[in-house]
């Protein structure tokens, strides 16, 4: 039953499939497969309560519904469409700033054609039977959906995935949640690691960082002076991990990567944050980033008129 039902769907603009004319929404004529065809439903998901009201025809679509009557009308946003029948059909809502989206299916087919032909003529019971059919085609339609959206790319996820995917930690504290879920299987993987780190911070911040690590310092330095400035900056503990990010990432940035850091980090290594200002005063505290280069003063010259009659001592 389901593979012979078609939809029309409506745009994310609604006047590519409508008109609004003073408050009411009125849609184009949709062709259905034959005249004299019996419609099936027409979902529609509103921000309010609407009044629709359904039109059929086998002829030429008429210049104006207005004067046409009605095959259906009801204050709903869910209609079984029994009884209405033509080759195109179009509705109005009303008030039409109330609708968002709408969906309708043909052509009309109902489970009592599976029953023993004398209680097919049932009226009353085709109408209750419609309702079980609604019910039945939205079950398949989400189950049709199912298997995209197990995807973490998918645009409509299971709510459960992050749990399954053990990314619950992630959710719900303000960061790029579709991205995240997205890496999820990914950062699993690389937790712990000097390329989990690189991937989480690219997610989260937008660019990358400079992870330096205890060993690559100390193993340069036989200074002890500059030893202790490193400590200071790296962090004295027996390992630690300092992230070093450029000047432009934001303080808003860095504060969501940090209330993750502590899933990414072994337990029990210390790490530090350090924003690199693009310019400061040197002094003993201060640190030069990679490349960084220290010119020599240029020698004093003496300019002006009277630079002939200085004497030098």
């Amino acid at each position: 039953m389901e593979q012979t039902i078609r939809r029309y769907r409506s745009d994310w603009d609604l006047t590519q499939c409508g008109q609004f004319e003073n408050g009411i929404y009125r849609s184009r004529w949709y062709p259905g497969l034959r005249p004299g065809m019996e419609w099936l439903r027409l979902s529609l998901a509103a921000s309010e309560p609407i009044y629709v009201r359904v039109y059929a025809a086998d002829g030429p679509a008429p210049a104006s519904v207005y004067e046409m009557e009605p095959a259906l009308e009801r204050a709903a946003s869910d209609l079984l469409l029994y009884g209405v029948k033509g080759f195109s059909l179009c509705f109005t809502v009303e008030p039409g700033e109330a609708l968002i989206s709408y969906e309708l299916t043909f052509p009309g087919l109902s489970v009592d054609s599976f029953l023993p032909s004398v209680m097919q003529e049932d009226g009353t019971l085709r109408k209750l039977l419609g309702i079980y059919q609604s019910l039945y085609m939205d079950v398949n339609r989400e189950l049709a959906r199912f298997p995209e959206r197990l995807s973490p790319n998918s645009p409509d996820p299971l709510p459960e995935l992050h749990r399954w995917l053990g990314a619950s930690s992630w959710m719900g504290l303000g960061l790029p949640e579709r991205k995240l879920l997205a890496a999820a299987v990914e950062l699993n993987r690389l937790r712990g690691t000097k390329k989990g780190l690189q991937l989480l911070v690219r997610l989260v911040t937008g660019q990358p960082c400079e992870i330096a690590e205890q060993f690559q310092w100390e193993e340069g330095i036989r200074s002890a002076r500059e030893r202790e400035d490193c400590k200071r900056l790296y962090g004295g503990g027996q390992t630690s991990v300092t992230l070093l990010f450029p000047a432009g990432t934001s303080s808003e940035r860095l504060s969501m990567l940090k209330s993750v850091l502590d899933d990414f980090i072994p337990l029990g290594v210390p790490y530090s944050v350090v924003r690199l200002e693009a310019t400061a005063a040197m002094d003993g505290h201060s640190y030069l980033d990679g490349g960084a280069e220290i010119l020599d003063q240029p020698p004093a010259e003496l300019d002006g008129p009277e630079n002939g009659e200085w004497i030098l001592e």
